[in-house]
């Protein structure tokens, strides 16, 4: 319950970090204790310490422009206004059966965004977390390891497909940097929850 919570918790706050510019306040929060906290506790481990001091640097080069909200925003939509990194189908062709798996999913599910678009990558990023908080709130072991296939599914017939070329292609484009530390630190996240997913849940 603890490991699908945080898993939960993770796959929120990229989508946060994605779905949509920055405020003011969130911005702030770079320099606040508990994303410092945040990042220490990602930093602990392993496979995410480079990815995460690179996203704090970059954090902290965000906090001493003369305008943050304002120039992240333009980063913002240079990246991910039209055409959009945040479109899949850009980055890599699903197969059917993967696009029927996450149309299935939203509609038994929802989400919270507005673009309810399958093949949005914050909506795939918002279903895991949405997928891992309701294993962690299941009432039996059954319905706990279904929950646990529809993760492993959506990882290995989607997100694994698109992600590298999403880090790729922010790190191409994206000038300043912040974007792209993004990208690779939910990469090197993805890749060790792939492997809970492959190798440890049950």
């Amino acid at each position: 319950m603890v490991t699908s919570h945080r898993r939960a918790e993770l796959y929120h706050w990229f989508t946060a970090l994605f779905s949509a510019p920055l405020a003011d306040s969130e911005i702030r929060e770079f320099n606040g204790y508990d994303m410092h906290a945040f990042l220490d506790s990602l930093a602990t481990l392993d496979p995410l310490k480079d990815a995460t001091e690179a996203f704090r640097r970059q954090a902290g080069r965000i906090l001493q422009l003369k305008k943050p909200h304002v120039e992240l925003t333009e980063q913002y939509g240079r990246l991910f206004g039209q055409p959009s990194l945040l479109d899949t189908s850009a980055l890599a062709q699903p197969e059917d059966e993967a696009l029927m798996l996450m149309a299935i999913l939203l509609k038994q599910h929802g989400t919270r965004l507005e673009d309810d678009d399958p093949l949005n990558v914050c909506n795939q990023l918002e279903m895991m977390a949405t997928l891992a908080l309701a294993a962690a709130d299941a009432t039996d072991d059954a319905q706990r390891k279904a929950l646990l296939d529809k993760q492993r599914e959506l990882a290995n017939l989607l997100i694994i497909g698109w992600l590298p070329a999403f880090v790729d292609a922010c790190r191409e484009q994206d000038g300043f940097g912040f974007y792209a530390a993004a990208a690779e630190l939910l990469q090197a996240m993805f890749s060790m929850d792939l492997h809970y997913l492959n190798n440890v849940a049950e």
